[in-house]
């Protein structure tokens, strides 16, 4: 999965805070785990265009997300919102993560192989 690929299918429709042209060699470790799944075939670019978002997904809803997802992930150095302990009302996740937690609610991976996949 080329960086374009991630930019197309992660950031532009998912990320709140993706800009173009800005820190584009960075992306999110949701992003990344996304670019793993694409490459061990959980994942294909139709799964990924097939999701739409979903206005309802809010801070503190999945632990075990965030700690796969949030705690490795190089822009928590910046600080996030959504991981605050009390997150303001519009607190959003990064794109990475909106569409992993997506795509575990469609069924297209389970929490367990996200683990395994998280520790590459």
């Amino acid at each position: 999965m080329s960086k374009r690929d991630v930019a197309d299918f992660v950031c532009r429709p998912f990320c709140s805070f993706y800009r173009e042209g800005v820190k584009e060699e960075l992306i999110c470790n949701g992003a990344r785990i996304v670019e793993i799944l694409v490459r061990r075939g959980f994942l294909s670019s139709e799964h990924l265009s097939e999701v739409e978002q979903d206005p309802s997904l809010s801070a503190g809803e999945n632990i075990l997300m965030e700690e796969i997802v949030c705690q490795p992930c190089p822009f928590l150095v910046d600080g996030c919102d959504f991981r605050s302990p009390s997150p303001p009302a519009d607190a959003v996740p990064c794109g990475g993560y909106i569409l992993l937690a997506l795509l575990v609610t469609r069924g297209a991976f389970s929490m367990e192989a996200l683990k395994e996949i998280a520790v590459e």
